[in-house]
């Protein structure tokens, strides 16, 4: 818990923040708005380790997912480009409807449990947040999911390139470009006739 006043109004109007992020992150149709909202989320959670003095915590959470996931993300948008956006239909309003009902239920919940819980205020140890105390937990008993992790991000990776290979051979499919195609020049580039003929086929 935050221990003076100053950190609980940070920590309250993050925590605020961290939550307007998360539901902007899931609610919109454009991506790039989607990745927009995860990078406010991502530098909530930041400012919400650094209230809890978890200064390590926080400055990875900054390089690894500001620097690495959110570009990595931005990059296939990007790669995927305006036509990877979610058609404007009805055929997953349910869907919809049904998630959003129970995230409701779930945050009504977890506030109910969140405002009824009256912790004990400790006084932080000396080692609380080092590097030392994080790694030897780190790769102690949280290596499995540590590993886990890593395991999830490679294969979302592996996932992204497919997509968007898969898009690029939609793209050369209905351009009629397959994948031994020469990429023939347009007629304003197509190479000077030889042997003295002119434009219209005739010998100059």
């Amino acid at each position: 818990m935050p221990s003076s006043k100053v950190e609980l109004v940070a920590f309250g109007l993050l925590s605020l923040l961290a939550v307007g992020s998360a539901v902007a992150t899931i609610s919109y149709r454009s991506a790039i708005r989607c990745a927009v909202g995860l990078f406010f989320h991502i530098l909530s959670l930041a400012g919400l380790y650094m209230t809890l003095s978890a200064h390590f915590l926080a400055a990875v959470q900054l390089i690894v997912y500001v620097g690495a996931v959110v570009v990595l993300f931005v990059f296939v948008i990007m790669l995927l480009g305006p036509a990877a956006d979610a058609p404007d239909d009805g055929a997953g309003r349910t869907p919809r409807w049904l998630g959003s009902g129970a995230a409701v239920c779930v945050g009504a919940l977890s506030a109910m449990v969140v405002l009824s819980y009256r912790p004990e205020r400790v006084l932080r140890p000396p080692s609380y947040g080092t590097l030392r105390e994080v790694g030897g937990y780190l790769f102690g008993p949280a290596v499995l999911p540590f590993e886990l992790a890593s395991v999830l991000l490679t294969a979302a990776v592996v996932g992204a390139f497919a997509v968007a290979r898969g898009h690029h051979d939609k793209v050369r499919l209905a351009t009629g470009l397959g994948p031994d195609a020469n990429n023939p020049l347009p007629s304003d580039q197509a190479p000077a006739a030889e042997d003295g003929e002119g434009p219209s086929g005739g010998r100059s």
